[in-house]
């Protein structure tokens, strides 16, 4: 028997990575960042996978569950199931290992939560395989107990209908105690589980979990600092669109693109009070179209990467780019985009800027690097400024995620001369 306290990511990507054969799974929460590296874990390897969760509205809301994580998952082949009053974290390797306790199948409860887990390991142990033996039967007697509970495109379909419909007009949880919570739940209730579903019941414990968590991730956040990667060059996050004029998710991002001098150039571009007079030649920019989501949420996405040139006192718009870019005349400034990729897809395809929140939290900008501030915090910095810093952790995670959808969609590059 091993207690897992600081070391669960490490140890439990071991067991992902030696398992041959099967993976259960017990999380009312995940991340889709797990989902992503457990979907490409099943497809590699061939793995049977089955995973039961629990799927609130509530919970989509406040982050603490991911429907585009659920549909991936179903797409690649797990077996998905929704269990209501969900509280279990179990994760069953094959027939020999186990580990059973505190921590969700997410990014925070891996690697930043307090977390406590007892692992089993029948490999070297031969007393734990009576307990695995019993935790086994206890997944697998779980799932017979489910009814109408296996998570279908129909089911996910219905959720995103739902979600839309009544989730996204109220407030977060988390800014008032008064909140009015959406009581909508999927999926079933095991015969020995009561049957009430009231709203005073479902308030209550989505409360209690959404205020653990954020407790939790304060305390552990300010005794385990995590170490910052730093570059010798500055890592800007450009955002395109405007609220009030959000760019189409439903299309591919198109770029900036006009001629300087006889050349072909794409732009960054800037108002009239944001001169981006400390842009540096080298410094790296992502392009995060102010957009939509999958789940129809407003947030930043990530379509693009590439770098810049020194901004100079000359990096004033033409007349003769009016024709083309009328808006122009709101964003004067600009600086020269050299190298750049632009995913080649819709642009809700890109990198949800919410999927590296989760993981990061207020490490994802250099300015809150170490600061321990709440995700609600984190996210409201996008609409505070149009060219933030990212940290270079930041930069690590989204370029991992960027390489990815490279290889499923593909990239346009342009470079300085088209």
């Amino acid at each position: 028997m091993e207690i897992l306290t600081t070391n669960h990511y490490d140890r439990i990507k071991e067991l992902f990575k030696d398992s041959k054969c099967k993976i259960r799974i017990m999380s009312p929460y995940l991340s889709k960042s797990l989902a992503e590296n457990l979907c490409e874990l099943v497809k590699e390897k061939r793995i049977e996978c089955q995973f039961i969760t629990r799927i609130y509205l509530e919970d989509l809301y406040v982050k603490a569950n991911n429907i585009d994580a659920i549909e991936l998952m179903v797409k690649s082949g797990i077996q998905v199931y929704a269990l209501k009053f969900l509280h279990t974290k179990l994760y069953i390797f094959d027939d020999d290992r186990a580990v059973v306790g505190s921590a969700n199948f997410t990014a925070s409860g891996f690697k930043s939560n307090i977390e406590l887990s007892l692992l089993a390991d029948g490999k070297t142990e031969e007393q734990s395989l009576e307990l695995i033996s019993e935790l086994k039967q206890y997944f697998d007697d779980t799932i017979s107990k489910i009814q109408d509970g296996l998570v279908t495109d129909e089911m996910i379909s219905k959720v995103r209908t739902d979600y839309k419909d009544i989730i996204i007009p109220q407030k977060k949880a988390s800014q008032s105690t008064d909140f009015n919570y959406n009581t909508k739940m999927y999926g079933s209730v095991i015969e020995n589980k009561k049957k009430t579903e009231t709203e005073e019941e479902i308030k209550k414990e989505v409360l209690s979990a959404t205020k653990e968590k954020d407790i939790i991730n304060e305390i552990f956040s300010s005794n385990e600092p995590r170490e910052q990667i730093k570059y010798d060059h500055v890592i800007w996050m450009k955002q395109m669109g405007r609220g009030n004029d959000r760019i189409d998710c439903n299309s591919p991002y198109n770029p900036t693109i006009v001629d300087l001098n006889g050349e072909k150039v794409m732009l960054s571009t800037y108002s009239e009070k944001k001169k981006p007079t400390t842009v540096a030649d080298g410094d790296e920019i992502y392009l995060a179209a102010l957009s939509q989501n999958s789940m129809e949420q407003n947030v930043p996405i990530i379509i693009g990467r590439g770098y810049l040139k020194k901004f100079s006192e000359q990096n004033r718009y033409k007349d003769e780019w009016l024709n083309e870019y009328p808006w122009l005349k709101e964003y004067p400034w600009y600086c020269i985009i050299e190298n750049c990729e632009i995913l080649d897809t819709i642009v809700k395809n890109g990198i949800s800027m919410d999927i590296v929140w989760d993981e990061l939290g207020s490490d994802t900008y250099e300015s809150s690097f170490g600061k321990c501030e709440t995700i609600d915090k984190v996210a409201t910095k996008h609409y505070q400024k149009a060219h933030i810093r990212l940290s270079g952790n930041a930069k690590m995670f989204i370029d991992e995620q960027f390489n990815n959808l490279a290889k499923q969609y593909g990239v346009k590059k342009y470079s300085t001369e088209e």
